[in-house]
């Protein structure tokens, strides 16, 4: 970790290997292959434990892949920058934050479950109302539409 920290080149290095969620699915078979020249031996073990996971192993006997625990079609964003879509789930994520913080308890009843459901789909019917009023919708963060603006 301290190295992460006190070195710019490594930080830049582990990133890389992270960066590859934007490579075209078609490509990340030769983008490890030349990560693994290019990152310092310090790295190669994250590299091998990120193609463990989510790329998959090259077999050694066979060409191809072993299956990756989390294939990179689950993950890999490549064509959501390109067409100008979400590139995470922080949506759903913020769905799910909202229903728990709405419902307050984490085993409700089935009844409370039910009230909760109508609370919460009151509100979402009050905003979409105001949207069709002409209501503009949040705006984005600027941290945020700068990174789309750089990718």
């Amino acid at each position: 970790m301290t190295n992460y920290n006190n070195n710019a080149d490594f930080a830049l290095s582990v990133k890389i290997i992270t960066a590859i969620a934007f490579v075209k699915i078609d490509d990340i078979d030769k983008v490890v292959d030349e990560l693994a020249e290019y990152l310092p031996d310090e790295l190669q073990d994250l590299l091998d434990w990120f193609e463990d996971n989510y790329i998959g192993r090259k077999n050694r006997s066979k060409s191809g892949r072993r299956p990756a625990l989390f294939p990179p079609i689950l993950w890999n964003v490549h064509d959501r920058v390109i067409n100008d879509q979400d590139r995470t789930n922080n949506y759903a994520e913020a769905a799910n934050r909202k229903l728990n913080t709405e419902m307050g308890v984490s085993h409700l009843t089935l009844w409370s479950f039910i009230l909760s459901l109508h609370k919460i789909q009151s509100g979402r019917d009050t905003y979409y109302s105001q949207l069709e009023a002409g209501k503009s919708p949040p705006k984005k963060l600027k941290k945020y539409l700068d990174v789309d603006k750089r990718l």
